[in-house]
């Protein structure tokens, strides 16, 4: 369902700034509104605005960098105590205490990793007044026996009202194998 959220937002989001700039002049988006009519209508929302940057920073320190650097002891800092996290091997794990044992004993498995992120995305959802953030990266993961693997992910975070992550939905795609 949030795979699909995130890709009518950024299509209206897109589709709304093509539009706007051909309307006003200058390329002030600003300036003009549009209306976009979907083919479906979103259970969750259709209406989204940029969000606040400093989520993704957060999102990308806590979840990417840390994870990279294995240093997720700071966790507790930027998650919520009540998180639901949705992971891409269909395990549910809840509590930040759950995963950052969860996240720890991952990160073990592993003697090198590097990621690099294509894109990220601050959302706020104006209709259920909500912050999320969209990430998209790629990580190449050495394990333990020297075994090289990359991934394609997607992330997609909702950030509460104390400004901490407290839900999670990850998916992701491995490379194919010739």
């Amino acid at each position: 369902m949030l795979l699909l959220l995130t890709g009518v937002a950024l299509f209206t989001t897109c589709n709304n700034e093509t539009k706007s700039s051909a309307a006003a002049p200058g390329g002030d988006s600003t300036a003009a509104t549009s209306s976009v009519t979907l083919p479906y209508t979103p259970d969750y929302s259709s209406s989204f605005k940029i969000g606040n940057p400093e989520y993704s920073a957060m999102i990308l320190q806590g979840s990417w960098k840390d994870w990279e650097n294995n240093t997720m002891d700071n966790m507790k800092s930027w998650v919520a105590d009540t998180i639901l996290a949705f992971h891409s091997d269909n395990v549910m794990t809840m509590g930040v205490d759950s995963l950052q044992a969860r996240w720890k004993r991952g990160r073990a498995g592993y003697q090198s990793v590097i990621d690099s992120v294509h894109a990220v995305l601050p959302t706020y959802s104006t209709d259920k007044n909500e912050n999320w953030v969209l990430v998209w990266a790629k990580e190449i993961n050495t394990d333990t026996k020297g075994k090289i693997d990359t991934i394609e992910l997607m992330e997609t975070w909702r950030i509460n009202k104390d400004g901490k992550a407290d839900r999670l939905y990850q998916y992701d795609r491995h490379t194919r194998k010739q």
